[in-house]
């Protein structure tokens, strides 16, 4: 009945290919998301009149909403309401960045928000505007403490990157699923694909763990805030 149900060799260059179209994914939407995370996140600290409070109502409704519901909302909703073409590969790129964006908003505006008022007054006393006051100040501060958050937020986007499977893109998932269709052998096939995640998700961490032990060690020859600008 079952035929060619063997695992080969094309079939493990087919999970690479899928798993380079994963990290593809992963890396367009988070990039993505982290722009917007950072625009949104400053239009909030800034308390922009109207776009403030957009931006509070963007963030609450991509942060509690199913993703995949977000994702068909893309892939079937929008196209039959404007009349546009949309692939599922677009669904699923916009979709990920958009709900990366309404976490990353939080953890930006969290670290910014942690950095002591004083530190504020201080550059303002030195006559620094906005936004050297963010770049010389700020930001130097409130990168630390970004970090844990938004590794975590990663390992997590990318793993909930599977979804846009659903939907007919064709990454390690859905590569993992046709051949288990046709091998009839989950012990084998998932095994794999769960370390295709294991691989890329493990340096993330370990990347997290470099960038804020060096940033501890820069910390601790380099006065930051406002004491690294006199």
């Amino acid at each position: 009945m079952y035929k060619n149900t063997a695992l080969n060799w094309n079939d493990g260059l087919l999970l690479l290919e899928g798993l380079g179209m994963t990290i593809f994914i992963f890396a367009v939407s988070f990039a993505a998301g982290t722009l917007i995370g950072f625009i949104l996140a400053l239009i909030r600290q800034r308390r922009i009149p109207v776009l403030a409070q957009l931006a509070v109502v963007y963030v609450e409704l991509f942060r509690n909403s199913p993703l995949l519901v977000q994702l068909f909302l893309f892939f079937f909703g929008v196209p039959s309401i404007l009349g546009i073409r949309v692939t599922p590969l677009e669904a699923g790129l916009v979709t990920l960045s958009i709900n990366t964006g309404a976490f990353m908003t939080v953890i930006v505006q969290s670290a910014i928000e942690e950095v002591p008022g004083g530190q504020w007054e201080a550059a303002r006393a030195y006559g620094l505007g906005y936004f050297a006051i963010m770049r010389h100040v700020v930001l130097p501060q409130a990168i630390r403490a970004m970090i844990p958050p938004t590794v975590s937020l990663a390992v997590g986007q990318l793993q909930v990157s599977s979804l846009i499977s659903i939907i007919g893109v064709v990454e390690l998932t859905k590569i993992g699923t046709n051949l288990n269709l046709r091998t009839v052998a989950p012990f084998k096939i998932w095994p794999i694909v769960a370390i295709g995640y294991f691989v890329v998700s493990k340096p993330l961490s370990m990347l997290a763990d470099w960038t804020e032990a060096r940033l501890r060690g820069r910390g601790s020859t380099h006065s930051l805030g406002v004491d690294g600008i006199r």
